[in-house]
């Protein structure tokens, strides 16, 4: 097991991201992401455990910033977040490389459970 992971959080709302610092933030230590390509800089900047991608964001989308980092790291896992139905959008997240779903509203326990079971596996 990692001691204290690094978790990217690619979310361009504020608000949501707030409420991911509130879940996640006594286990792990969190770097925000305002937007795709600010994702794909970070994630060289920081080598994360980890990403919590948000599909839908301004500069460059979820899908394009997880083909990004895939040609970076093929290991890390990175766990898409939609607010779209899972079923029009799940075979491209998996094309990009995406590991793991959630859709929002987020579910705290399911989303601490995806996390650690995602970096279980690394």
């Amino acid at each position: 097991t990692i001691k204290n992971p690094v978790i990217l959080i690619a979310e361009d709302e504020e608000c949501n991201y707030v409420l991911y610092e509130m879940i996640l933030r006594k286990q792990y230590t969190l770097v925000h992401a305002w937007d795709g390509k600010e994702a794909v800089d970070l994630f060289k900047e920081y080598s994360p455990d980890l990403v919590l991608m948000d599909i839908r964001m301004p500069v460059m989308d979820g899908y394009e910033a997880t083909c990004a980092i895939r040609n970076m790291s093929s290991s890390v896992p990175i766990i898409a977040i939609t607010a779209y139905s899972l079923e029009e959008n799940e075979m491209k997240m998996r094309e990009c490389g995406c590991t793991d779903f959630l859709t929002k509203p987020l579910d705290r326990h399911l989303l601490k459970s995806k996390i650690a079971s995602a970096l279980e596996i690394r």
